[in-house]
């Protein structure tokens, strides 16, 4: 009997407060007390408080502070890697719950211009193949949170950064120069340096802009450059280059629609493109079990496929 007793207590799993382990997490990933209390709407005593219990519960440091704030130990680079999923699906699960949901919903963050000008104008394929799915897009510039949203599949536009998460990058993306046909006929381009006596709209989202491209294919501009037009959105880009209001820079993934309908057309041919990963389908390791994520990302994979620019 006494024997039964120390074997139960040996087999007994530890599991910290959740509270401890949401300001965990929390700090983790803004790398600030301050950041994190805010998110959870709670004060950084707290905070604070809930850190130091869970690493006396632990007899392990999980942070140490340095002059760019404060930064996992190696200890907690583990931990972080394996809670994290655990508390989205506890999250999940506690949602589907309350929400008692009759129909399987896949939630999809997106940035604004992939959503936009790429997966909009295809969804309607993968609703026809999974019509038992209701589909829930939000779109921003914003990273989501995984375990703060709730959301299956992030499509992040920047450049990658980001740990503990399913990474898988969308090949095939390139910074090309486009134009409404009309206004090319109109102002015949051959090389590069012709653009710098033309009317140049900026996108400001995109990774790659006009000095970057001019300076990779050899062309001075110390002079400085002149925009016409100046937008913050990609899809305002190609839309002011459709209006033949000037050339644009941007990602070829997203122009196909205004290429098939020949409102735009690529002023070079490959030669003068510039490679560009910009864009990643992420999801959090866990989500790998759910067949509405695989399903969405294998049809995705193979939109993707079939969009080759060049």
């Amino acid at each position: 009997m006494i024997q039964e007793k120390i074997s139960m207590v040996q087999n007994k799993v530890l599991i910290p407060p959740l509270k401890a382990l949401q300001a965990f997490e929390q700090v983790a990933y803004f790398g600030s007390v301050v950041k994190a209390a805010e998110s959870l709407n709670i004060t950084t005593s707290a905070i604070s408080h809930q850190i130091a219990n869970l690493e006396i519960l632990l007899n392990k440091k999980l942070f140490y502070r340095t002059g760019r704030g404060i930064v996992l130990t190696g200890t907690g680079e583990k931990y972080l890697e394996q809670i994290s999923g655990a508390l989205h699906s506890i999250g999940i699960a506690t949602n589907n719950i309350i929400e008692k949901q009759e129909k399987e919903t896949l939630n999809i963050h997106t940035s604004p211009a992939f959503g936009n000008l790429y997966l909009l104008p295809r969804i309607k394929k993968f609703q026809t193949l999974f019509p038992e799915l209701q589909i829930n897009f939000t779109c921003s510039y914003e990273n989501v949170q995984f375990n703060l949203e709730r959301v299956d599949i992030d499509i992040r536009h920047g450049y990658f950064s980001w740990k503990n998460l399913n990474v898988i990058s969308i090949k095939n993306e390139y910074a090309t120069v486009f134009a409404n046909p009309n206004l090319i006929v109109q102002h015949p381009i051959s090389h590069p340096r012709d653009l710098l006596k033309h009317n140049l709209i900026l996108s400001q989202s995109t990774l790659i802009q006009w000095p970057q491209w001019f300076s990779y294919h050899n062309v001075n501009t110390l002079k400085g450059l002149q925009f016409l037009f100046s937008f913050d959105r990609s899809y305002m880009s190609y839309e002011a280059a459709k209006q033949e209001l000037g050339f644009i820079l941007e990602n070829s993934l997203l122009a196909e629609q205004y290429l098939q309908k020949g409102e735009l057309t690529p002023v070079f041919d490959k030669e003068f493109s510039m490679p560009i990963n910009a864009h990643y389908i992420v999801f959090p390791h866990s989500h790998k079990k759910y067949s509405r994520v695989k399903n969405f990302v294998e049809w995705l994979k193979e939109e993707l496929k079939n969009s080759s620019f060049y």
